[in-house]
């Protein structure tokens, strides 16, 4: 699949409607920091709230697939504000498969996490027989034995390095698998396992193809996050606010720089999978086979 063509077909399209396209990721941006003004306090119900308002916003990114398809698929005209709203006016429709994504992603995290604390810790545990940090451990310096065992186990950094690179990779790959979920959803109204199989189905053999893409992104996306950093740091005598105002500048800059392209680039390849394997396929045998 060639990435240069699908990006430079997203910049032609965004063209299309433009004003009204970039309108509608400003509000899904706005609505997808709406949880994080509830993400202060450490007390049980502070945390309890932003859990609550996180789930309730759970399926908001579904605005950014309904508006770039319209793009892709010459529906541009159609477009209308209330695009950006969609998660919320089709919850009960989306919400069951938006959790059963999520829930997988973090059901494999957990099983990774466990594993490389366990590696991590076979490391830690020979470390700790040295006399010196086992005096450490009974005197309750926990942080000098972590800055002990970095530097004077290089074999246990570079394995915590590892794991971290692998975590990574891991969380990448299960990321993409996934990728056309939302997709399938809203093209083929495939919902929850049904749409999770036939997502890693059509995924197959293009997670390369993915990378790619996402990595001709990945300049942006890092220039984005030093970019809210240095925000978020500069407003930081303003207590909630000063991050919020940080993610809102970062946002506009996005919309105005390579958000639009990215989201477009996305449905494109998501077009480009399925017509291959599902309009083509539906041409030649005469039925519908989204599996």
């Amino acid at each position: 699949m060639k990435i240069k063509m699908i990006k430079e077909k997203a910049r032609q399209i965004q063209n299309m409607n433009r004003a009204q396209y970039m309108r509608i990721l400003f509000m899904i941006v706005l609505l997808e920091l709406i949880p994080d003004i509830f993400n202060v306090g450490d007390n049980i119900l502070s945390r309890l709230l932003y859990l609550i308002i996180s789930i309730a916003f759970l399926t908001v990114s579904h605005g950014y697939i309904v508006s770039s398809l319209k793009m892709v698929r010459n529906q541009s005209q159609t477009l209308k504000d209330d695009d950006a709203f969609v998660g919320f006016k089709r919850f009960k429709e989306l919400f069951s498969t938006y959790v059963l994504m999520n829930i997988f992603m973090l059901g494999v995290l957990f099983i990774a996490i466990f594993i490389l604390f366990v590696i991590i810790g076979m490391f830690i545990s020979h470390a700790l027989s040295q006399g010196i940090i086992t005096e450490m451990f009974l005197a309750g310096n926990y942080g000098y034995i972590l800055s002990y065992i970095l530097e004077h186990s290089p074999q246990t950094l570079s394995m915590f390095l590892l794991c971290y690179l692998l975590l990574i990779v891991l969380v990448f790959l299960i990321s993409s698998y996934l990728f056309a979920v939302p997709y399938l959803l809203e093209r083929y109204h495939l919902t929850n396992l049904k749409a999770l199989k036939s997502s890693f189905s059509l995924m197959k053999g293009h997670i390369f193809d993915y990378f790619k893409l996402y990595l001709s992104f990945f300049g942006w996306i890092f220039l984005m996050a030093i970019i809210q950093s240095a925000f978020a740091e500069l407003l930081s005598f303003i207590p909630v606010l000063g991050s919020l105002i940080a993610a809102i500048i970062t946002g506009i800059i996005s919309i105005y720089s390579y958000l639009p392209r990215f989201h477009l680039a996305q449905a494109i390849f998501f077009e480009e999978l399925a017509y291959h394997r599902y309009e083509q396929t539906n041409m030649n045998n005469g039925d519908e086979q989204y599996v």
